[in-house]
């Protein structure tokens, strides 16, 4: 039997005021392992309160330089490393561009770093591999993700344990009514997500010139992309068959009801880890539109459309060709057998024990 486990979390520290997958992905963790395991005790770390002294673990969640000094510390007083890397490398974007893109991509990095910074700042400032090597286990979203940092970074396969992001179970018993009583609307195209350049939302405006199916937009706007937000706000008022709601609480009757009304759940993303909004529409009876510059394919497997983010054409293509396809509950069965926070938190206390004992 294993005695009392205490675990502290932490992340960027503006994290918080940007809610995402990321955040939604530290709550839950937490919800569920108290919820199901009495030996454990989770804690958000707080910079004026907490002393790693008292804790055993330290869970950094996606992989920040402001992190760094904490994790460093948190390894000299004894505590072990866990590390959600929630990473896409750079390379893997590459693999999807023209060989004149790839070149003027590599120039313009090259020369923005020589232009800004010497080496040693640039290495700071970008510490992947100094977190992978003081982690004592990285816990990627799927083994795909596992597979890239250990080839790119030269991490030894043994420290990798993957743990897959998950869903509640509430999204599968979800009703359409609230959604089509208030807004007058169903079997729509869905988007939800942040509204930033890396959701890629100016591309699916511009692939739904002439798609006649109501398209529903969910999401607050990134305040650093203010301008991005003007574009596609413009695109917007310029289709009677987009619909943006702006932002809706994560878990709330509303936003259930709207996963529930829709038909087809698209994320064109330029990259994307795993998406949490992807899995909440399939367990809501979605047919599913993702980005193929993921780990999704993990996930979905051949039951979802993947496209690539840079064509509004294959965008389009799919979204019709999903709309087309009839509800089934296959991909829904799957999704509640494999992805729930349940067995998140079970993979996840897998990996604490791990932890503790290297």
């Amino acid at each position: 039997m294993v005695g009392e486990i205490k675990v502290l979390y932490f992340t960027d520290p503006v994290a918080f005021q940007l809610f995402g997958g990321a955040e939604v992905q530290m709550l839950k963790t937490k919800e569920h392992l108290e919820k199901m395991y009495d030996n454990v005790c989770v804690k958000f770390f707080e910079f004026f309160r907490d002393k790693l002294d008292n804790y055993d673990i330290l869970h950094i969640f996606q992989i920040r330089y402001e992190c760094l000094s904490l994790c460093k510390l948190a390894k000299r007083k004894g505590l072990k490393i866990v590390l959600s890397s929630i990473y896409w490398p750079t390379a893997e974007t590459w693999k999807y561009s023209s060989p004149i893109e790839k070149m003027l991509s590599k120039v313009r990095i090259f020369y923005l770093n020589y232009k800004n910074y010497n080496y040693a700042t640039f290495k700071a400032l970008y510490p992947t591999k100094d977190f992978l090597d003081l982690a004592d286990l990285v816990v990627p979203t799927s083994r795909s993700e596992a597979g890239f940092l250990s080839r790119e970074f030269k991490i030894n396969p043994s420290k990798f344990f993957p743990v897959p992001v998950g869903v509640e179970k509430i999204f599968l018993n979800a009703s359409p009514d609230l959604f089509v009583k208030k807004y007058g609307l169903k079997d729509f195209v869905l988007f939800v997500g942040r509204i930033e350049p890396v959701k890629n939302l100016l591309t699916l405006l511009k692939a739904y010139n002439d798609i006649e199916i109501p398209l529903v937009i969910i999401g607050s706007f990134n305040p650093w992309e203010h301008e991005y937000f003007v574009k596609c706000k413009k695109l917007i008022k310029q289709n009677r068959n987009v619909h943006y709601l702006g932002f809706m609480t994560p878990y709330s009757e509303e936003l259930l009801s709207a996963y529930a009304a829709a038909k087809v759940f698209v994320l064109p993303s330029w990259h994307e880890v795993t998406s949490l909004t992807a899995l909440e529409a399939g367990l809501a009876g979605c047919n599913i539109v993702v980005t193929k510059r993921s780990y999704m394919s993990e996930y979905f497997r051949d039951l979802a459309f993947y496209v690539n983010p840079a064509s509004a054409e294959d965008i389009k293509k799919k979204i019709l060709d999903a709309y087309a396809k009839p509800r089934t509950d296959e991909l829904k069965q799957h999704i509640l057998n494999n992805y729930t926070w349940e067995k998140v938190a079970e993979k996840t206390m897998e990996a604490y024990k791990l932890a503790l004992e290297r």
